[in-house]
């Protein structure tokens, strides 16, 4: 039997979760250090007075650690309404990942911070893919 056509197991759930989270944070947040060591500042409006204000790092770690958590429920629904729950569960994070490129390009930010914001999206998504297909792979 193909590895996506497994069901998972949900014991394994919140350690695969923890491990996505805590590297797609480490990772984003070297990417973020270096691009703003390299002078880029991301500004983004801030409410309610919506003045530009450089990204803090705890918006990075945010915004990493709640798709985490938000795909780990996704994963675990799929595994009790699909027969693959895998399979269908990387489609789908597939899809997520390219709307979420759009987040950035609304931001009055230059293109290359923006492109800098969407790297970042695909690390994060990679390393929460990853570590929840690797750690709960049913045995």
């Amino acid at each position: 039997m193909n590895r996506l056509d497994q069901r998972i197991n949900l014991r394994r759930l919140p350690l695969a979760t923890l491990i996505g989270a805590a590297s797609g944070v480490i990772a984003n947040l070297i990417v973020y250090a270096a691009a703003r060591a390299g002078g880029f500042e991301f500004l983004a409006p801030v409410p309610p007075t919506n003045e530009p204000t450089p990204l803090p790092m705890v918006a990075v770690v945010v915004a990493t650690v709640i798709p985490a958590i938000g795909a780990a429920f996704v994963l675990a629904l799929l595994n009790r309404f699909t027969a693959r729950p895998l399979r269908v569960f990387l489609i789908i994070a597939a899809a997520v990942l390219l709307v979420s490129f759009a987040g950035p390009f609304t931001l009055p930010i230059s293109f290359g911070e923006q492109m800098i914001l969407n790297l970042m999206h695909i690390i994060a998504a990679g390393a929460i893919v990853w570590a929840l297909a690797r750690f709960t792979a049913a045995q």
